[in-house]
């Protein structure tokens, strides 16, 4: 689905801007493999608190409320607060020992090469006390999902009237991931970036709004934000399911002009999805390999007012929390 998608921009933006070829090329290789993903939220800059470690499912509800949601246990607030301790170790280590360097595409270290689908990133590739410290947040993550307080992550999701009241609307920013997609860094070409996820459950969509940091020399970079707009659909108690419509490129410069200006990137639907799949398949000449369109999905593990813990259909872990959550803002500054 992402080299679909790829294609798809690549042929939507030559086509329409063919005088302006290089500037183009520029933003493609900047925006294509973001807007395209299928499930990744960029994660924001590692702020550093003073603090001194996947087999995740949707699973070990504690307790309910009227509207699928209810407050955090006793147990699940001690381990609320070592995730937090656990997530600020690890940080600490990164910002001594080094962050990674992933930039787009397969060569970056971004997706598979086979697959196509987002790479997990390999904190032991820091250090080993930081590949430590990383199993340690994930132990804690797993520990939370068999503390789920919240029944029906995806009650009210698509609700005109009541979505207000579904347990996932709100905006939520990045503390953990193990995606290589969605992992930023000042040292790597991409730079670094903040993002917040807003999830509109009126409206059953979900916008990532991605905001790249200055440059290094303290000037803004081509792509200053990125919006990827996303429907969605609840596919049971805790199973989002994903469609893409588009994706939103604000550019700082347009030929060799200073202007802000925004590109919109068109997402195949479904049907178009299928299509170029199924020529794909005709033109391999006989080979055996069979490729299925993929849905694009994430499952909700653990969900309070404050913390959010899913895993996609790739097996990625991310974790969130939202700005109400007084102990957690220095990590999402």
């Amino acid at each position: 689905q992402l080299s679909i998608a790829t294609t798809a921009a690549h042929c939507i933006i030559i086509t329409t801007m063919m005088n302006h070829r290089h500037l183009v090329l520029s933003v493609l290789l900047l925006v294509a493999p973001i807007a395209t993903n299928a499930f990744s939220i960029p994660s924001i800059r590692r702020a550093v608190p003073s603090l001194a470690n996947n087999r995740l499912s949707p699973s070990g509800i504690s307790g309910t409320a009227a509207d699928g949601e209810s407050a955090p246990s006793p147990s699940s607030a001690n381990l609320k607060a070592d995730l937090l301790k656990r997530i600020g170790t690890l940080r600490t280590i990164q910002e001594r020992d080094g962050e990674f360097d992933i930039n787009f595409g397969v060569k970056g270290g971004e997706i598979d090469k086979k697959s196509r689908a987002p790479q997990k990133v390999n904190f032991y590739s820091i250090s080993d006390e930081a590949g430590n410290a990383a199993d340690a947040v994930i132990e804690t993550a797993e520990e939370l999902a068999n503390n789920n307080p919240t029944e029906e992550p995806t009650l009210y999701l698509g609700d005109k009237e009541k979505g207000d009241q579904s347990p996932l609307n709100g905006e939520w920013k990045q503390l953990f991931t193990t995606a290589a997609d969605a992992t930023f860094s000042k040292n790597s070409t991409r730079g670094d970036a903040s993002v917040k996820n807003v999830v509109d459950a009126s409206r059953g969509q979900i916008t990532n709004v991605i905001d790249f940091a200055l440059t290094k020399d303290g000037t803004e970079p081509l792509l200053k934000q990125l919006n990827v707009v996303i429907a969605t659909k609840a596919e049971g108690k805790s199973r989002v399911e994903l469609r893409f419509r588009y994706a939103k490129a604000v550019l700082t410069k347009f030929l060799w002009f200073k202007r802000q200006w925004s590109l919109y990137i068109p997402v195949p639907a479904p049907f178009i999805t299928r299509l170029i799949v199924f020529f794909s398949r005709m033109f391999r000449f006989g080979r055996k390999e069979k490729k299925v369109p993929p849905k694009a999905f994430f499952d909700v593990v653990y969900l309070d007012d404050q913390l959010r813990i899913h895993k996609t259909g790739e097996d990625n872990l991310f974790v969130q929390a939202k700005g109400t959550w007084e102990e957690a803002r220095p990590f999402l500054a």
